[in-house]
């Protein structure tokens, strides 16, 4: 949990924060995220506490597929696709 304990202190000073999930979305765990990507940007943790997210704060996923996540998860991001054929790797 230290990890969040930073993320407020960096949240309240002001500075821009990204955080960046990279891998496949699993629906137990961004269900959690739901309240902090609508209009409320509230962080609700396991353990009760919850972070109110100023507009410093983004979020953004990297997924090869959004198979397991929900329409209300989906309806809180914004979407680029990039299809494969145009990357080179």
């Amino acid at each position: 949990m230290k990890i969040f304990a930073i993320l407020i202190i960096i949240i309240k000073k002001g500075i821009s924060t990204w955080v960046q999930f990279d891998g496949p979305v699993d629906s137990v765990w961004v269900e959690n995220l739901n309240s902090a990507l609508d209009e409320n940007k509230t962080l609700c943790l396991s353990n009760g506490q919850r972070i109110k997210l100023l507009n410093n704060f983004r979020i953004l996923f990297e997924v090869d597929n959004l198979e397991n996540a929900s329409p209300a998860t989906i309806s809180r991001c914004g979407i680029v696709f990039i299809n494969m054929s145009i990357l080179s790797w």
